[in-house]
């Protein structure tokens, strides 16, 4: 609902809003998986808010769950063949006579249901004969409200009223959901099963542009393979692969906050942008410092996976652009500006660890002297000048002048923030002309595809298949299978939204950025074998065990990732998977120094009760396990 996490539902488990007048009937209703991949605060409020809870100190939850108990009611009375009715409250009825009439008594009704009349009062006169004016007036209030079960608390106590505070609790529960979301830096909602590239990566055969065959061919035998096409601003790629020849979009930069600071609003934007196809644990919010006096930012964040990373500096034309000559103008200074700015956060990263919080709102060291450290400068302009030649400017790192339109496209065709830092340190340097980097990407991908195969790593020669694929991807990650590669995302969510104790929330972002490290042509393979792998060990009898399996063998001095789905998750599986891991990781000894070596598994097993579809399991060996030959004949025997 608002979780970055969504995964395959079963259209008979639908989410809503449960509303409950007991906890029996609560848990009953969460049984349905009815809030399934909700905040922990969204859960926590709902809950707190159920009309079954007594009254509190505190009127705005009173307020609350008041509302939400007459909604509540009112349910239950339509399904029980209530109707709406008129309820009659007598207030102050009135007798208007004159002399020589006088009112002996008069008697109030109890309010109650309008059926076609209603006596709200009798009285008793004196002096009465036939003929003399006698005159009333009802003095009562006439409302809406259930026929049955409606009993005003007092005068003020009306249908109208209750029903505006029911609409009242609904809008502030909304508002407050909303509210919770975006207090979680980096939360976006991922969509698998849904081809999010099918409008950007098409068969140019396909294409409403109607490019013709020799254009095409023109572009299939160029070097390159590479047509570029820019209508009303919009950019087009037309791209020769080994598959054909394709169409790519790359869309204009996503629409700013409009509610923000367009200098803030375009931060925002380029956090946002790594957070949601990128991991937000790798995504370093901005900081203050205290420098003299004053105090200034630490940067405009930094992307920092493993031992890699970038500096990332944002700059915003506030002001209504001006002449051509005079935005060439701005841009250079705000360049020149930047780069100065991601060298002195280079040499403060360099000189010591750093506590930063990245985009999930935990506190984590980054060791700048360890950290190969590349900048990147974003710019944001509602029409930059045309063919704006990016100025060389000295640096002591490697820096990147990009659109941000261009920052977007990088992580929405590679969706992994390693593949992304890893980009743009391999670059190094800006592009000649300011937005030309998907030119650059595709000339890059093109020398990938058409590069023969290094020689194997001596570590892991003779052992498993050899695959081969390019560095940089022609099609956007996912447009082969986006469930699939959505699932490896899934699995990430996972373990990155695990509670653990705060003392190994670094080995958990080590061991993230690790996994994040597959390469992109990898994922979605895994990802339809974890998907088929899931469905397949349901299958499994009771009485039976069922494994899938797939290792990714590292090279020198690189994590070893170890993938596997069981048909149950018992203490059992879970040391048997252990051993696995550590028979995976022993046999790396041979041929590499096992004390600096990592291995990382990760087990999916399927549940059936309906508020998980999986459970996720991560382990992690480090260094030399020392296995006896018992024990080791033991794991080679499972």
């Amino acid at each position: 609902m608002f979780s970055v996490r969504k995964r395959p539902r079963n259209p008979a488990h639908p989410r809503f809003f449960p509303l409950a007048d007991s906890l029996d009937g609560f848990e009953a209703l969460l049984e349905e998986s009815c809030l399934d991949g909700v905040l922990q605060l969204h859960f926590d409020m709902i809950r707190d808010c159920q009309p079954f809870r007594s009254s509190s100190n505190d009127q705005r939850i009173d307020a609350l769950r008041n509302g939400l108990r007459d909604l509540l009611a009112w349910e239950h009375a339509l399904e029980a063949g209530g109707q709406i009715g008129a309820w009659a409250t007598p207030v102050e009825p009135e007798v208007c006579i004159e002399e020589p009439l006088e009112l002996e008594r008069l008697e109030v009704s109890e309010p109650g249901e309008l059926n076609n009349e209603r006596v709200v009062a009798e009285f008793w006169l004196r002096n009465y004969s036939v003929g003399l004016p006698v005159a009333a007036r009802a003095g009562t209030y006439v409302d809406l409200g259930f026929a049955d079960g409606f009993i005003p608390a007092g005068v003020d106590d009306t249908f109208g009223r209750r029903l505006g505070a029911v609409i009242e609790a609904v809008l502030r529960i909304a508002a407050s959901f909303a509210w919770l979301s975006a207090q979680v830096p980096g939360s976006r909602r991922v969509l698998i099963g849904h081809n999010t590239q099918e409008t950007t990566w098409t068969d140019a055969t396909r294409s409403v542009h109607r490019w013709s065959e020799g254009e095409l061919a023109g572009v299939a035998s160029s070097d390159i393979g590479l047509g570029v096409a820019s209508q009303a601003k919009e950019l087009t790629l037309i791209v020769a692969t080994p598959h054909g020849v394709f169409e790519r979009l790359v869309p204009h930069a996503t629409p700013l906050r409009s509610h923000d600071r367009p200098g803030l609003a375009a931060e925002t934007a380029v956090q946002d942008a790594a957070a949601t196809w990128g991991l937000p644990d790798f995504v370093m919010l901005p900081t203050v410092e205290r420098k003299g006096p004053g105090v200034r930012e630490f940067s405009d964040g930094l992307i920092v996976v493993g031992e890699i990373g970038v500096i990332v500096q944002v700059k915003t034309r506030e002001t209504e652009p001006g002449t051509s000559a005079r935005e060439t103008s701005w841009i250079a200074k705000q360049i020149s500006a930047a780069v100065k700015q991601v060298n002195g956060t280079a040499r403060r990263l360099a000189a010591e660890t750093t506590e930063m919080v990245n985009g999930r709102g935990q506190s984590i060291r980054i060791h700048g002297p360890s950290t190969r450290w590349g900048g990147v400068v974003i710019i944001e302009h509602p029409d930059p000048p045309g063919n704006y030649e990016i100025p060389t400017t000295e640096s002591r790192i490697p820096v990147v002048v990009l659109l941000r339109r261009d920052w977007e496209f990088l992580f929405n065709q590679l969706r992994s923030s390693h593949a992304v830092v890893s980009y743009l340190h391999r670059v190094g340097v800006s592009t000649k002309v300011l937005g030309e980097e998907p030119q650059r990407y595709y000339e890059l991908a093109a020398a990938d595809a058409e590069a023969s195969p290094g020689p194997i790593d001596p570590t892991i020669q003779g052992r498993g298949d050899y695959r081969s694929v390019p560095l940089l991807p022609s099609a956007p990650a996912g447009s082969d299978d986006d469930e699939a590669h959505g699932m490896v995302r899934l699995m990430l969510e996972d373990i990155a939204n695990t509670h653990i104790e705060a003392e190994h929330v670094q080995d958990r972002q080590r061991f993230l950025a690790s996994l994040d490290s597959l390469h992109v042509g990898n994922r979605s393979e895994l990802g339809r074998m974890l998907l088929d792998g899931l469905q397949q060990v349901r299958l499994a009898g009771a009485d039976s065990l069922s494994w899938r399996f797939r290792t990714f063998l590292a090279g020198q001095n690189r994590d070893q990732l170890g993938f596997g789905v069981c048909s149950t998750l018992t203490e059992t599986t879970r040391l048997a998977f252990r051993a696995w891991l550590l028979l995976r990781h022993h046999e790396r000894g041979p041929r590499e120094n096992l004390a600096e070596l990592t291995s990382i598994g990760v087990l999916l097993t399927p549940r059936n009760d309906g508020h998980r579809d999986w459970d996720t399991t991560m382990i992690a060996v480090q260094g030399d396990p020392e296995l006896t030959e018992e024990e080791l004949q033991q794991y080679q025997e499972l």
